[in-house]
């Protein structure tokens, strides 16, 4: 509670602050030598009560904090008088009060928020009237209700030449609605708000606290003065508190009246929700979701992420021919969890506008995943409608600057660029056609590169994988006890877990010697308790892997206590036994292949060589997919198609990203990416193939990175194979070069945007 207490204290003393040096006639300046206790301060915030500010003052912290803490809180007020916040800009104050939000707090409930300028575009973009009626059902500490109250602010200006006191008041109290979770957000919005121009008293703002999934128009709720807590189980001030009974509902602070938020339709949501990961949903919550939002039968998804419900909730409050204004995880883009939504949004929505950027990977602070800006009517597509993506170079220094680039960009009639931005324009009807993949229009800097992989791939000999093979996923812990995993890792270098204990020593006739990495302990295993496999895909450097593949324990033996106890407890090996090996045995047995596709890879990694494997062998991979029903010829003519260039610009765009240049290929993907039908091959094209296959089998490769920048010879060798085989017309040499060149930037630009060294 103290805790709680102390972050809105600090909060309420630095908007007292401002006021009375705004309005000294009437607050007058706290004194901090005058105070002999933190409950003295209730004098100075009760003349703010008495006119107006209910949701910055109504909690009253002071008594909280007890007399002990009076230096400590005599030193936050001279703090904040040196720091003289009333002659910053109202942006720069609104990020001070954003970051009194605690990060814990924001962090238990995925809650990252949105860059200023991030912020100014994406209302620039949104807004055009300045009565636009502006709602945020996820407002954090509201930076994107104040770049709409700047946009409205701009409008009125421009319309009537001025700003009243009149404009300001509708603005709060009728034009602009915040919902959150998070009492110490909420607060923090309203002081945010009502700083905007602070000369102004505001009667009341329309904030309030609630999980916004429950509401729909029409719904009455109160604001931020009339609530204590709500929900059970939601975050509040009351998870600060000792336990006392919660009731289902909200009941007042104080004795005076409750006011009231009577719940709309609205002209524009805009909003950067939760971004909880679906796995991380507890399953209760996630059904009370699906009842929630029932109605939207067609875009629930078993796996949909915490951000998917609040894009409904969006559509639900949003007004025929409103926009639609959020900061979206990429993926939105992308993963199928989402493609009912995508379908949605297709469907009932004219998408305006789509943004990424080169700079960074995200518009919200303290995030490593890419994010995007989306902007969308909610009016049908007509024909020629068409969608703006826009490439941030870099990203606006100024306010000013972002409102420039934002006019810029809506003004865009044809593709463009300058030193700030790279504009494509693409036809709406992309977008509907085909609602599997909309991330491949910003997967990469360069949009010519989508066009040259249409030209690479459009070949009749490339068909869907899925028609050709299946696919089956092994995972460590269909290998693995506890700590102890069945892997004997055949190079050091692959060891990079604190679980990848044992490694090999040596082969014989009598099977092989394990060595524990640490303890220098070794053991022997019989040939008949073995298998093959690969630990991971990180520092396999050569393709053909039947003679360098870790060993696999997948039967009982003698000496296998000697090795599992060294990672296990001395319980956990009493329960080890032979029927766990059992079902290691057995989904081997069921996954085995001569063929291993990386699932999850990053490409600017120096151990990252190879996407594709080839064994004699059978073996299973982790984290890989096992590529059943091939011959073995068939296989190596895959594995050197997964591994050529032209494959390579095919996963880079039609990959989900996870972070940066880590990415996944899920199963669903087997149905899009295009490999060569062994069967369309007649025998001089195999033997042609398998010939490159012969000399590159044993070839050591560097790290993909390497490999474009230095121009592998093996790696050409098999692009110019490929290129051979698909009927290329054009100047290989010159083909190959460029491509090169461009995917080696695409990756480092990748791998940069994840050093996050930019702050705006």
């Amino acid at each position: 509670l103290r805790l709680a207490a102390a972050y809105i204290l600090v909060n309420q003393l630095l908007f007292y602050h401002v006021l009375s040096a705004k309005r000294p006639d009437i607050f007058p300046q706290i004194e901090p030598d005058e105070l002999r206790s933190p409950i003295e301060l209730r004098r100075y915030f009760n003349r703010v009560l008495g006119i107006n500010y209910k949701p910055v003052f109504q909690y009253d912290a002071c008594k909280l904090i007890p007399r002990g803490y009076l230096d400590h809180v005599k030193m936050i007020i001279n703090a904040i008088k040196g720091l003289s916040p009333e002659k910053v800009g109202g942006d720069l104050l609104g990020t001070i009060f954003h970051d009194l939000v605690p990060f814990e707090v924001r962090k238990s409930v995925a809650a990252f928020y949105t860059n200023v300028l991030a912020a100014e575009l994406l209302a620039w973009l949104s807004i055009d009237d300045p009565s636009a009626k502006v709602a945020d059902f996820a407002c954090g500490s509201g930076g994107l209700l104040v770049a709409a109250y700047r946009r409205k602010k701009y409008l009125t200006e421009q319309l009537r030449g001025k700003f009243t006191y009149e404009d300001h008041k509708r603005f709060l109290e009728k034009e602009l609605l915040g919902i959150d979770v998070m009492p110490f957000a909420a607060s923090v919005a309203a002081c945010h708000l009502s700083l905007q121009s602070p000369e102004y008293f505001t009667d009341r703002v329309q904030i309030g606290i609630w999980d916004s999934t429950e509401l729909k128009p029409g719904d009455v709720i109160p604001t931020i003065a009339g609530v204590r807590y709500v929900l059970r189980g939601q975050v509040g001030l009351e998870a600060f508190e000792e336990e006392q009974p919660k009731i289902k509902g909200v009941v007042r602070l104080s004795e005076a009246g409750e006011e009231k938020i009577t719940l709309d339709k609205y002209d524009v949501v805009i909003m950067n929700p939760p971004f909880t990961r679906q796995e991380r949903i507890p399953e209760e919550y996630k059904a009370l979701l699906e009842d929630r939002f029932s109605e939207y039968e067609e875009q629930l998804h078993g796996q949909l992420g915490y951000y998917g419900y609040f894009i409904l909730l969006a559509d639900r409050f949003l007004k025929d021919g409103g926009r639609l204004a959020l900061v979206l995880p990429a993926t939105v883009l992308r993963v199928r969890s989402c493609e009912g939504i995508r379908k949605m949004l297709a469907e009932k929505y004219s998408i305006e506008h789509i943004i990424t950027t080169q700079q960074r990977s995200a518009f919200s602070e303290s995030v490593k995943f890419r994010e995007i800006l989306l902007v969308a009517r909610k009016a049908k597509p007509v024909d020629n409608t068409r969608v703006i993506i826009t490439f941030l170079k870099r990203l606006p220094g100024t306010i000013r600057e972002a409102r420039e680039i934002a006019d810029e960009i809506k003004n865009s009639q044809t593709d463009w660029e300058d030193d700030k931005v790279v504009v494509k324009i693409r036809e709406h009807s992309e977008l509907t056609t085909d609602t599997s993949n909309w991330f491949k229009f910003i997967a990469v800097s360069d949009p010519a590169l989508i066009d040259l992989m249409k030209e690479l791939l459009r070949s009749d000999r490339l068909v869907p994988l899925s028609t050709i093979a299946e696919a089956q996923r092994i995972d460590l812990e269909h290998l693995k006890f506890k700590n102890f995993h069945g892997f004997i890792i055949y190079d050091k270098m692959r060891a990079q877990k604190k679980i990848d204990k044992w490694i090999l020593r040596k082969v014989d006739e009598k099977g092989i010697i394990a060595e524990h990495i640490d303890l220098g302990l070794k053991v022997r295993i019989p040939p008949a308790s073995l298998g093959r496999g690969l630990r991971r895909a990180s520092y396999v450097k050569i393709i053909d892997i039947t003679k360098t593949s870790d060993y696999l324990i997948l039967s009982w033996f003698d000496k296998i206590r000697e090795i599992a106890r060294t990672l296990l407890t001395k319980h956990e090996l009493g329960l080890f036994n032979k029927s766990i090996l059992n079902r290691w045995k057995m989904k081997f047995e069921t996954r085995k292949s001569n063929l291993l596709i990386a699932r999850r890879f990053d490409l600017s990694a120096p151990g990252t060589s190879l996407l594709a494997f080839y064994s004699e062998t059978p073996i299973v991979g982790v984290d890989m997919w096992c590529v059943k029903g091939l011959s073995r010829d068939d296989a190596k003519i895959i594995a050197l198609w997964f591994n050529s260039t032209l494959n390579l610009l095919q996963v880079l765009i039609t990959r989900t990203e996870t972070r940066g240049a880590w990415m996944k290929i899920h199963d669903y993907m087997f149905n899009e990416l295009l490999a060569p039908d062994p069967r369309k091959l007649n025998n001089k094209e195999r033997e042609d193939l398998l010939n490159v296959f012969e000399e590159t089998r044993d070839v050591e490769f560097p790290s993909i990175v390497e490999q474009l920048e230095k121009r592998h010879k093996a790696r050409k060798l098999v692009d110019k194979a490929w290129l051979r085989i698909l009927g290329y017309k054009g100047n290989v040499d010159v083909t190959i070069n460029r491509l090169y060149k461009s995917l080696a930037k695409e990756i480092e630009l990748l791998k940069e945007l994840m050093k996050e060294k930019v702050v705006f």
